[in-house]
């Protein structure tokens, strides 16, 4: 079934990139609905941009979305991976600005407000997205694919040469709960020398400690240091979710990414709705429930339970 949230919540903060004060507010929403970002800030007529492939757009060290008219929001990723994480599949995303706030760098203050309101299940049967032919784009020496499989299987390495960071890979299945105990609540990261470059190129302006893990060489500079020892390749996960919601559908297909990012991931996904060789979209079988990222308690509550 779909879903959506009991009730409204918002949250204050600042967009990451270009720094400004930002309030989200995230709304229920009817069955078919699908997740809609609404800029608030802009002409009525022109402030819906839905969270789907079709609207994304070219950005840098962001996934951003634009509808017709122009009117774009940006990091759109760890939110939208919290959706999924939670099989919430219809909400209403009032934004006053062009950002989603940081907030923590990861999805989890998102995740505790999502699990406070509570999800609730709209009487409307859900469909899902099969990945039925082996794809794959390249760029440089950094690559992405996707091949068919019978649930969603994340699998991500990372490479920061003569860092703390290293090489990272992980590779988990994200079926019933793994997002909320494997990769919530990791944060978004970067490299000191690399913030002077982003700052220059009118990126990263609302950065902060508070808000993004920062590496000096072999140096975690965040006081509080890590919440895993791999949390790097963990939030490359989690961006790689809320990437992958794009497609508007649950997905089932095993991606793999070796020094990827937004812009491939964006790319892939775009490629695999470019023919219908590539995928198949179907009902999801009763069978298959177990498969999906949120968890149907047998209170008839949509959430999580631990897994393992």
């Amino acid at each position: 079934m779909q879903n959506t949230i009991e009730k409204s919540f918002s949250h204050l903060g600042t967009g990451v990139h270009y720094g400004r004060p930002v309030r989200i507010t995230i709304r229920p929403a009817p069955k078919g609905h699908g997740l809609v970002f609404k800029r608030i800030d802009v002409d009525a007529k022109k402030s819906l941009i839905p969270a789907n492939h079709k609207y994304l757009v070219e950005g840098e060290l962001c996934t951003s979305l634009a509808n017709p008219y122009g009117v774009r929001v940006m990091t759109v990723e760890h939110l939208l991976a919290a959706f999924s994480g939670f099989g919430v599949t219809n909400a209403l995303i009032e934004l006053d600005s062009e950002e989603v706030p940081i907030l923590d760098g990861s999805s989890e203050r998102f995740v505790e407000s999502i699990t406070k309101v509570g999800v609730r299940e709209q009487d409307k049967s859900l469909t899902v997205c099969k990945v039925t032919e082996s794809i794959k784009i390249e760029e440089g020496g950094s690559w992405v694919r996707f091949d068919p499989a019978e649930e969603l299987k994340l699998s991500v390495t990372i490479d920061y040469p003569n860092t703390l960071i290293g090489r990272q890979g992980l590779s988990l299945s994200m079926s019933n709960g793994a997002f909320m105990k494997e990769i919530s609540n990791c944060r978004t990261f970067c490299l000191k020398n690399d913030v002077k470059e982003m700052v220059a190129r009118g990126l990263a302006l609302g950065g902060n400690l508070e808000n993004a893990l920062v590496i000096d060489q072999y140096k975690v500079l965040n006081p509080g240091g890590l919440r895993r020892k791999d949390e790097f390749v963990r939030h490359k996960m989690l961006d790689a979710l809320g990437d992958l919601t794009l497609s508007g559908v649950p997905l089932f297909g095993h991606f793999t990414s070796f020094c990827g990012g937004h812009k491939l991931n964006n790319k892939l996904i775009s490629k695999l709705f470019s023919s219908s060789e590539f995928y198949q979209i179907c009902h999801l079988k009763e069978s298959e429930a177990d498969k999906l990222l949120g968890y149907k308690f047998e209170s008839g509550n949509v959430g999580y339970r631990a897994v393992g």
